[in-house]
């Protein structure tokens, strides 16, 4: 049953845990099976009532629930999908048994590993970032994990009390025109933008979308994601509070 159950969060992070080049058709290569993103598919909360993808995504997003299956594996069209709420030992189970697979795999962007601000500083002046938490998000317009995921960082984000020893980078590779289109739609606050950041995703040998790096003041990176899964956000929000304090 037990390794069920991390089959099903294996598959659950291949669904999320892609770039944009792949939103239309993901993958883990963990599992070898292949899930579409399909933000018309329908999902049931606890009193039955039918929700849609950007619905049931804020309530994962929280990291409060989880999705199961009735019916069917996960992927298979004929299995019903069913919210479920995690107790606190559960969401710390899952994260345990995730993590590991939703590490970003640059070697640049290693956990424990000193953050290279050089390509930022085409954007950046040297003295914005010094004994600052830096927070990069690398988004897509095209990526609805990544956006979906706004609205939960801003709730977090206006509880901070030291909101100037943090700088929020939101990084992506579209055009200013596109991302300030989506942005009306889904903003993100307190956010700087680079966009068209080719030469970031490239300088940090990174692709895959949405992902999320936290630093320490002294630019340590101490979280490192990604994809949309539910443990993602709870995480990231935990780790900024973290080295906030210290």
């Amino acid at each position: 049953m037990k390794s069920i159950y991390i089959l099903c969060l294996v598959m659950m992070i291949g669904k999320y845990a892609r770039s944009q080049d792949t939103v239309r058709r993901t993958y883990t290569k963990t599992t070898q099976l292949s899930l579409r993103l399909d933000t018309n598919a329908v999902v049931y909360d606890e009193q039955g009532k039918s929700l849609r993808y950007y619905q049931y995504q804020q309530l994962l997003n929280s990291g409060d629930y989880t999705i199961s299956y009735k019916g069917g594996m996960p992927g298979d069209p004929a299995a019903k999908r069913f919210l479920k709420r995690l107790t606190v030992q559960e969401q710390n189970d899952r994260y345990l048994t995730i993590k590991q697979f939703t590490l970003i795999k640059s070697p640049l962007l290693q956990e424990g590993m000193q953050l290279d601000v050089k390509p930022l500083l085409a954007a950046m002046k040297p003295e914005e970032l010094y004994n600052k938490v830096v927070v990069l998000i690398f988004w897509s317009a095209g990526c609805p994990p990544c956006t979906e995921s706004f609205a939960d960082i801003n709730n977090f984000l206006k509880q901070i009390h030291n909101p100037e020893e943090l700088v929020v980078l939101a990084i992506s590779r579209d055009s200013k025109q596109v991302a300030q289109a989506k942005l009306q739609e889904k903003p993100l606050l307190y956010a700087q933008f680079l966009n068209q950041a080719h030469s970031v995703y490239n300088a940090y040998q990174l692709n895959h979308m949405p992902s999320y790096v936290v630093t320490d003041k002294s630019h340590i990176i101490r979280y490192s994601t990604t994809g949309a899964g539910q443990t993602t956000l709870p995480s990231f929000k935990s780790t900024i509070k973290a080295v906030l304090q210290q």
